[in-house]
C-alpha cells in the first residue's frame, strides 16, 4: 500500500466518521482480505514455543522492510504497515509489543529488546543494544489552534498532529511506562527511569541517568565493550 492508498483510506474513514457510511468497494476489499488473512495471521501471531518463533520469522521476513538474522518475535506482537518497519539482527520484540508505522518508519538496531508501543509516523530510529519498556511516540495530538484531541474517531480536519523524529542511540535504556514525545534524542548510554515523561528536545545525553523521582541527572558507569 503506497501513500496515495493511505490518503484514500484516510478519506474513506473521515467520510465514515461524518456520515456513518462506507463504500461497498471498501467493504468488499477489506472483507475478502480479512477472510483470507486473519485466520492465518491469528494462528501465527499467538502460537507459543519454537515453532511459533520460526513461523513468525518466516511470515514477517517476506513482508517487512527488513527482518534481520535470529530476530525473536514473541506471541501477541502487533505490527502495521510492515514495509515501514526494519529490525536488525538478534533483536527481540516482547509479548504485547505494538509497532505502527502507516507513514514514516521504525528502524531498530541489533540486539535490542523492545517491550512497548512505538508510533513511527514521524520516524523512529533506535540504535544497537537498546532496551525499551516505555512508549515511543513520534506523533501526538495537540490542541493548538483549537483542535480536538480525542484521537482517530475525530475527522482529520479537526485534529492537529505534531510529528517529530525520535532518535535513541546505542546502549540507551527506556524504563517501563515512560513516554518519549516527538522530536526527542536519547543519547548513547542514557537511562530514562520508569514513569518518566520526556517532552523537551535535548542535546545528546551521554552517560547520564534520568531519575524520574528526583528530577536530576547523574553519571552512569563506563560503557561496556561493543559487541
Amino acid at each position: 500500500m503506497n501513500k496515495t492508498q493511505d490518503r484514500e483510506d484516510t478519506n474513506i474513514i473521515d467520510s465514515f466518521l461524518t456520515t456513518g457510511n462506507l463504500p461497498l468497494r471498501y467493504y468488499m476489499q477489506t472483507g475478502l482480505r480479512s477472510i483470507i488473512q486473519d485466520p492465518i495471521l491469528t494462528f501465527i501471531k499467538y502460537l507459543e514455543g519454537p515453532i511459533g518463533y520460526k513461523l513468525r520469522q518466516y511470515y514477517y521476513k517476506s513482508k517487512m522492510g527488513r527482518l534481520g538474522k535470529n530476530v525473536l518475535i514473541e506471541p501477541d506482537v502487533s505490527m502495521s504497515r510492515y514495509r515501514n518497519i526494519f529490525i536488525d539482527d538478534y533483536s527481540r520484540l516482547a509479548k504485547g509489543a505494538q509497532l505502527y508505522a502507516p507513514i514514516g518508519y521504525i528502524r531498530i538496531g541489533k540486539r535490542c529488546h523492545i517491550a512497548n508501543w512505538i508510533l513511527g509516523h514521524g520516524e523512529v530510529e533506535i540504535g544497537n543494544c537498546v532496551g525499551s519498556g516505555g512508549m515511543i511516540l513520534s506523533v501526538t495530538d495537540t490542541d493548538a489552534g483549537g483542535a480536538r484531541m480525542a484521537g482517530p474517531m475525530v475527522p482529520s480536519e479537526q485534529r492537529n498532529l505534531r510529528y517529530g523524529k525520535i532518535i535513541i542511540e546505542d546502549d540507551a535504556f527506556i524504563g517501563q511506562y515512560s513516554i518519549i514525545m516527538p522530536g526527542i534524542t536519547i543519547g548513547e548510554g542514557a537511562v530514562v527511569g520508569p514513569h518518566s515523561l520526556v517532552v523537551k528536545k535535548r542535546k545528546t545525553m551521554d552517560s547520564c541517568h534520568w531519575k524520574s523521582s528526583q528530577r536530576n541527572w547523574r553519571k552512569r558507569k563506563s560503557p561496556v565493550p561493543k559487541i
